[in-house]
């Protein structure tokens, strides 16, 4: 991506918006969709997940090299399960499990300000220390505020980096579906809020806005609860991912090939990837130490639009959850790149 070179760029990202959602409803997003080009699609990383996505965008490198390679996944060395956005504890040193120097640390270096606009809940997190230690955290709850204070920093002459955060409609979308109309409501507000902001853009300043994932909705009766195919065997120790893609642990690695033979009657909803073969067919990128010894043996890859699930280790909302991601669809994978003031 060819960039011409601006005193000010201001990068936003907006979780959970697709492509696909946008284009879905142009209608509640002119602005945005008028913008979508060919050219303005990109793929997000696998898994179609924030905790391996936002990583990877922070950074600059594949989740085979960051190392925070899914949502829920399995620490080895504690034997314990760890939900990589809000489930780190006193023996997950972010530092430790995300090492890469970050675009916030790499910009410091070279003398450029690096900013993140968020809300304040996430200042402190470990998440943020992992992904965006060295920045100046600007907080700031509702997007109004967000976009005030990238107003703010537009307008100094200081030459600056600057992450925005908005997480709204991914929260909605969740609970609501996408195709909800208040999602729609909440779409239109944000167009509307973009289009103010980037057409009043200082001539030094260049945006961009993009996504970690898309969504795709789906119903009770597409929800696989695979508990029995899971215990058949009795080698599956954790199972963690995303309910669109799970990730299978083993106590017995050479089980591998029984565990997908109990799970072939329901094959019609999930591919059984082996993730060997996912990393031989380059699914993480470079994959470093640390992000083998996070990744399961095995990983089921929801089609269409099922969910899947064990009961012993997915929470109870999830099951309550209309908008998902985490799979290979188009729905979930899409996401805009849009270039604005460059």
């Amino acid at each position: 991506m060819n960039l011409k070179r601006k005193n000010k760029v201001i990068a936003i990202l907006v979780d959970g918006l697709g492509a696909e959602q946008i284009m879905e409803r142009s209608g509640h997003a002119p602005w945005l969709n008028g913008q979508l080009s060919k050219s303005n699609i990109t793929h997000c990383g696998f898994p179609a997940t924030t905790s391996a996505n936002i990583a990877s965008f922070a950074t600059g490198v594949t989740p085979g090299e960051h190392g925070l390679v899914g949502h829920r996944v399995w620490d080895r060395n504690f034997d314990e399960q760890i939900n990589l956005l809000i489930g780190w504890n006193e023996r997950t040193d972010p530092s430790v499990w995300q090492p890469i120097p970050t675009v916030s640390e790499r910009s410091a270096s070279l003398g450029i300000q690096c900013n993140v606009i968020a809300a304040g809940e996430y200042q402190n997190t470990p998440y943020t220390q992992a992904t965006m230690r060295g920045a100046n955290f600007i907080p700031a709850d509702s997007w109004e505020e967000r976009f005030e204070q990238a107003r703010i920093v537009s307008s100094s002459k200081e030459s600056s980096l600057t992450y925005l955060y908005i997480p709204e409609l991914d929260k909605y979308g969740h609970k609501n579906g996408w195709t909800s109309p208040g999602w729609a409501v909440m779409l239109e507000e944000l167009d509307a809020a973009l289009r103010s902001f980037c057409t009043k853009l200082p001539a030094d300043t260049g945006v961009i806005i993009t996504a970690d994932h898309g969504m795709m909705e789906t119903s009770q009766s597409r929800q696989l609860v695979l508990d029995e195919a899971f215990e058949k065997s009795g080698s599956v120790n954790y199972v963690g991912g995303d309910t669109r893609v799970n990730y299978v642990y083993l106590d017995d690695p050479t089980s591998l090939e029984q565990v997908v033979a109990d799970l072939q009657p329901f094959s019609y909803a999930f591919d059984s990837v082996s993730t060997n073969d996912a990393i031989a067919a380059g699914w993480f990128g470079k994959v470093l130490q640390p992000a083998l010894d996070r990744l399961p043996e095995l990983m089921l890859v929801a089609k269409s639009d099922f969910t899947l699930y064990h009961s012993k280790y997915f929470k109870a909302r999830s099951f309550q959850m209309i908008a998902h991601h985490g799979s290979i669809s188009s729905a979930e994978t899409r996401v805009p790149l849009l270039r604005i003031g460059f």
